[in-house]
């Protein structure tokens, strides 16, 4: 299981970064849901059970419409075990310093994968009446937000991408066989940028769907047959 530390800072479209979940345990037996961001940011945990956000309660002095956080941040040590406190600790609050026996650690029991907003959940699934679909457009943007191809759109995919989708959806074809393709003129809407090409999630399925056959006479009559 590859460490929070060690996963890259990756970025949705409008730079929002996307988060990892994860399943932990402290050293008292206590369970929680954890997620980051990646590299050296820490883990924000709740407890099992406790909602991730809560309504303010009428004694603490604040808005009666604010709502509270219920995730606090656990560092990294040098051993590789992460420490904090629970929200519904008992604490000293800050600038007072929290004594050493009240200080938790926790350990990673279970790696959730990321998680993706609805907002881009419903961009990068939406339409698709096959499982395992996904809309790698929907995902182009990671750290700094450029695409893999400058001037690449959310409906476009590279030539690896399109390879890999591919094999998502159940085809199999080389990534020269794409560019042979593309230069072809076989998948509509794909566009040249540099030595690569850019091509349209209905410009390759219309090609998986609609494959020429191998051979130089199906070639020359699947062109007879091209409006």
């Amino acid at each position: 299981m590859r460490q929070p530390n060690e996963l890259p800072e990756y970025r949705l479209p409008d730079l929002s970064q996307i988060q990892r979940q994860y399943i932990v345990r402290d050293d008292r037996g206590r369970y929680g849901v954890a997620h980051t961001t990646g590299g050296d940011a820490p883990l924000w945990v709740h407890p099992i059970g406790t909602p991730a956000q809560i309504g303010a309660s009428a004694n603490m002095g604040l808005p009666h419409n604010a709502i509270l956080m219920t995730a606090t941040s656990w560092h990294l040590e040098t051993d590789g075990v992460y420490s904090g406190f629970w929200s519904d600790d008992n604490v000293p609050t800050y600038p007072a310093t929290v004594p050493p026996e009240m200080i938790r650690r926790l350990e990673i029991v279970d790696d959730l994968g990321y998680r993706i907003p609805d907002r881009w959940a419903d961009i990068a699934l939406a339409g698709s009446d096959q499982m395992g679909y996904w809309d790698y457009g929907a995902t182009l943007g990671k750290v700094g937000g450029e695409p893999p191809i400058k001037g690449q759109k959310s409906n476009e995919m590279t030539i690896a991408q399109a390879g890999d989708y591919a094999r998502e959806v159940g085809g199999t074809v080389t990534q020269r066989a794409l560019r042979h393709a593309a230069n072809k003129g076989y998948i509509p809407g794909s566009r040249k940028v540099g030595r690569d090409w850019l091509i349209t999630y209905d410009g390759i399925n219309h090609y998986l769907d609609n494959r020429p056959k191998r051979g130089p006479k199906a070639e020359k009559e699947t062109k007879k047959e091209k409006p």
